[in-house]
């Protein structure tokens, strides 16, 4: 496909969601409370780096928040390996909320998934080294992963971290039951900091289209393992919009991942990535206006991961 062809796609999707006014920004983290509800942009990348972007705020820059719970995956299981990994947490749909407790008492001790809060929270106690060193760690994956030296938001961090008490439950309960070791608040520290790395629309599109051609960035050089982004893949698809992961795969078919900050990215396998940002949120966590943008692209370039006529 041309990119002539692609733009027109994507500025189609975009002008189709802009009337919807469905969902509210995620103000329960004061900071993101104070994003105007409206702003709306999108971008796809081909699997050869062919990039659009569009829509009325493609350079503003938005916070990752539970996107870069991948970023935390990726990164630990190329250090220590799947086996690790998963001896460490579980790969199964909860079918609950991002941040629910009640399941973690539940069938715990071990979270369900990475992919929720206590998963995400648990592997962040596995990082290696002293807060510092974790921070350091956080900022070197987060721009692999991304492609660019992203910027960090302090006022957002500071105001997830001043309004974490939800957060904090999950870790201490693990903690009780010896999943979580060590310092809470320090464990926190980087989990919170994944969250408040900034990134623009085309930025932002870079980890799924990786995802997409298997680890290998668009220039050819491999970035990750194939085996670790096939299992990304597979817990996005089955976890990643968390209790609605289901009905995602079944009508739009590309895994992705959602964040409350607004952002969705969507995985076409071996095609491309897209990525969506629109602040106002469902109950669920996911860009209404988002959400609307990946399932047309998805339908406009046959991206079901079950379509025999993908374009690419």
């Amino acid at each position: 496909m041309n990119k002539e062809n692609l733009e027109f796609i994507l500025e189609k999707a975009v002008e189709r969601a802009i009337p919807n006014k469905d969902g509210m920004v995620a103000d329960y983290i004061p900071e993101l409370g104070t994003v105007k509800p409206d702003l709306l942009a999108a971008s796809v990348m081909l699997a050869d780096g062919t990039l659009v972007a569009c829509g009325p705020n493609k350079d503003f820059r938005f916070t990752l928040q539970s996107v870069s719970k991948l970023v935390l995956l990726i990164g630990l299981m190329e250090e220590f390996g799947s086996e690790h990994v998963f001896s460490w947490i579980n790969a199964e749909p909860s079918g609950l909320p991002f941040a629910a407790i009640g399941d973690l008492d539940r069938y715990g001790p071990v979270p369900s998934n990475p992919l929720i809060n206590a998963g995400a929270i648990c592997l962040s106690g596995r990082i290696p080294g002293d807060t510092e060193r974790q921070l350091r760690w956080v900022k070197k994956w987060v721009d692999t992963l991304f492609g660019a030296d992203l910027e960090f938001s302090d006022a957002v961090y500071n105001s997830e971290f001043g309004s974490a008490d939800r957060n904090r439950s999950l870790a201490y309960l693990m903690k009780s039951t010896g999943v979580l070791q060590g310092d809470v608040e320090e464990i926190l520290k980087p989990y919170f900091s994944l969250c408040s790395y900034t990134a623009d629309i085309s930025q932002a599109v870079y980890l799924p289209t990786l995802l997409a051609k298997g680890g290998v960035a668009p220039n050819g050089k491999r970035i990750i393992s194939e085996e670790t982004s096939n299992q990304v893949i597979a817990i996005m698809a089955t976890c990643g919009l968390y209790n609605e992961s289901g009905m995602h795969l079944v009508k739009v078919g590309i895994p992705a991942k959602s964040g409350i900050s607004g952002l969705i990215v969507g995985v076409g396998i071996g095609s491309g990535g897209i990525a969506a940002f629109s602040p106002r949120v469902n109950r669920k966590g996911t860009s209404v206006r988002g959400h609307m943008i990946i399932s047309d692209i998805a339908q406009q370039l046959h991206w079901h991961f079950a379509s025999p006529h993908k374009i690419s």
